[in-house]
Parts: C-alpha cells; sequence; structure tokens
C-alpha cells in the first residue's frame, strides 16, 4: 500500500523533500535492523505523482462546481491551492536541477 503524504507548507528545499521522502520511504527489510531508504529519484516521483494527483482533483472540483454538484466551496479552494502548490514546487525543483547540471557542465576537468 502506498502512502499518498499531502503537500507540507515545512518543504522549502531539496534538501527537506528528500529528508522527508526518505523518513516515508524507510522500511524494514527481512534483516533485524537494516533499514533501506528512498532515493532522490524516489523522491522526485513522488513529488510528480502527488502534482498528478492534485491537478487531476483540481480538474473534477472545477468540473463539479461548473456542474452546480458541490456544497463545499472551501475544499475546492484548498485542492486548487495544494495544486498550485504542488506545481510550484515541482517547478523550482526542476529549475534548481537544471542550474546544478548547468553548473557541473561548465566546470572544467
Amino acid at each position: 500500500m502506498e502512502i499518498i503524504t499531502p503537500m507540507s507548507p515545512m518543504i522549502h528545499t531539496l534538501a527537506a523533500a528528500d529528508r522527508m521522502v526518505a523518513a516515508q520511504n524507510t522500511v524494514e527489510s527481512g534483516v533485524q535492523g537494516e533499514l533501506k531508504t528512498g532515493t532522490f529519484l524516489d523522491a522526485l516521483t513522488g513529488l510528480w505523482d502527488q502534482t498528478a494527483e492534485a491537478q487531476a482533483q483540481k480538474s473534477e472540483d472545477m468540473m463539479r462546481l461548473m456542474l452546480g454538484d458541490t456544497d463545499g466551496l472551501e475544499t475546492i479552494q484548498m485542492n486548487i491551492a495544494k495544486a498550485e502548490i504542488s506545481t510550484e514546487l515541482l517547478v523550482n525543483i526542476k529549475n534548481a536541477v537544471v542550474d546544478a547540471y548547468n553548473e557541473i557542465m561548465r566546470m572544467s576537468i
């Protein structure tokens, strides 16, 4: 069973996102005391999945709102904000990764 973590306003850096996902993905393996942790790629994949889910929920809420099939506007507003924040976080992470890649490519060996 996959644990879906709501986006947190406490995630400000790549390191914080990596620590959060690694802490959630830490599971005990067959050997007593040995732990397996998630990688940075797992963190990015998790953030991508959360963003896709938030965008899908936003689209569904917007459709229900247009059809007049909803009672809770505050829930729709929260889902819209969550989708916008998760998209902004993903774009910021992408920009940081591209900047890091460009910096590495400029290094002389």
